[in-house]
């Protein structure tokens, strides 16, 4: 058996491959995902595929590195950085992350990605910061 670290990797790379079924597989069935905080959470693989297909319409993800990770018991936690191609906007768009991952009976039960959802944002409202206007 591989460890947590082992099972997100597999993840990515099925991400890599867009093999959405595959990235499926590696969730529970009663998978919870954050992607973004304030925003409220996917509660069901159905839900996760609409999402997952949604995200790869508007982003593909060029990179998605691990830089380092800590584990505790069924919880893995990763800090990392990822590039995106946003199609619509015709852009490449760089970003650290950190990412929460537990674990239940070796499947992802609940993940939560932390970033800076201010890169996401489209570039005209992306150069508008509070007090520097």
């Amino acid at each position: 058996m591989g460890t947590k670290l082992d099972a997100v990797r597999h993840l990515i790379a099925c991400w890599e491959r867009r093999d959405i079924d595959a990235v499926l597989a590696c969730l529970s069935d009663d998978i919870e995902y954050h992607w973004d905080m304030g925003a409220r959470p996917i509660r069901s693989k159905e839900t996760m595929r609409k999402f997952l297909n949604n995200y790869s319409g508007n982003y593909e993800q060029k990179r998605w590195d691990i830089l380092n990770h800590a584990e505790n018991g069924e919880l893995l936690l990763i800090e990392g950085h990822e590039e995106l191609w946003d199609h619509e906007h015709q852009r490449t768009i760089q970003q650290p992350f950190m990412q929460a991952y537990e674990f239940r009976d070796g499947l992802i039960s609940r993940w939560r990605d932390y970033y800076d959802s201010k890169n996401m944002a489209p570039p005209e409202q992306a150069s508008v910061a509070p007090g520097n206007d």
